[in-house]
């Protein structure tokens, strides 16, 4: 955002402004917001466990913490950048200006960036529900579909892999208490998986 004002002398002074919510800054508040009400909802089932010192709520902790770090990170980078960029000559064509002007996103990309903020939210709103080793795979295979691999290899291998490393750290390395469901059948399989994950221990 630029300002012009003419000067006694004739030359026009031009005073650029540098709006203090710009889109990276509107980015960083809105994962500070969100990683902030995740954080406040592990109160909730934030409960002492014998075999682990952090409790119930200690990695959903880390985990708002490390989004809060990563966003910090994120702003600072594109900052940065923002400032390192050369500056072009006032004197550039009507061409160039239309190349530097931001794409007009279509209503396909709107609706694919919508989901995949949404989509977490969904995870968490069902999670307590079906459980956490039930809805996890379903929500990793819809943010691949969301980000559009359409590879079955590849959904397969990424869900597999993710998923296992999950299950490995949170159930066999930490003894992490995770929601195992409300519901009965839900609750049942949950609890079956985390058998099968302990198997040998």
């Amino acid at each position: 955002m630029s300002s012009s004002d003419n000067r006694p002398d004739g030359q026009t002074l031009t005073v650029s402004i540098s709006p203090l919510f710009s889109t990276p800054v509107l980015e960083w508040l809105f994962w500070l917001v969100l990683a902030g009400t995740l954080y406040a909802l592990t109160d909730n089932f934030d409960e002492p466990i014998a075999e682990y010192r952090f409790g119930a709520s200690g990695w959903p902790r880390v985990l708002c913490a490390a989004v809060a770090f990563g966003a910090t990170a994120q702003l600072l980078y594109k900052l940065t950048r923002k400032h390192a960029m050369p500056v072009e000559p006032s004197g550039q064509s009507e061409n160039q200006a239309d190349e530097a002007a931001p794409p007009v996103l279509s209503l396909g990309s709107k609706l694919q960036r919508a989901g995949v903020f949404a989509t977490p939210f969904v995870y968490l709103y069902v999670m307590p529900e079906i459980g956490f080793y039930v809805a996890t795979p379903f929500f990793i295979l819809a943010i691949l579909l969301l980000l559009e691999v359409r590879s079955l290899k590849a959904l397969a291998a990424v869900t597999a892999v993710v998923y296992g490393l999950v299950l490995l750290i949170f159930t066999r390395l930490f003894y992490v208490a995770l929601p195992v469901g409300r519901i009965e059948s839900f609750y049942d399989l949950n609890n079956w998986i985390i058998g099968l994950v302990r198997i040998g221990m």
